[in-house]
């Protein structure tokens, strides 16, 4: 069974609007099942489906997100990823040999 979206024309923030400046062919879908928000592109080949909004509510942050995930700033955005699961992973061997060290101690 095919997932029932609703196209979001507009809203009162313009975010439609605003998105649709960054492609015209981008345009915004509500998914009632997931009460998610989704972006879509025409111009895709396979579907339009891009990403979904990991808000609840359409916003500015909708529009950095919409920027930022653009095909265009792939390297960039690998390349934050990379740095904060790198990040991440310091993080984790930092508990791990504190958590040695206080067992260490307290035996």
């Amino acid at each position: 069974m095919k997932k029932k979206l609703f196209e979001i024309e507009s809203d009162c923030l313009d975010i439609v609007k605003r998105i649709r400046t960054i492609d015209k062919n981008y345009f915004v879908m509500f998914n009632p099942d997931t009460r998610q928000f989704e972006l879509h592109n025409h111009a895709q080949g396979k579907g339009t489906y891009c990403l979904t909004f990991p808000f609840d509510v359409l916003d500015e942050r909708a529009i950095s997100f919409t920027l930022k995930t653009r095909v265009q700033n792939s390297d960039a955005l690998f390349e934050e990823m990379e740095a904060e699961n790198r990040a991440i992973e310091q993080a984790n061997i930092k508990a791990v040999l504190n958590n040695f060290e206080e067992k260490l101690y307290d035996s």
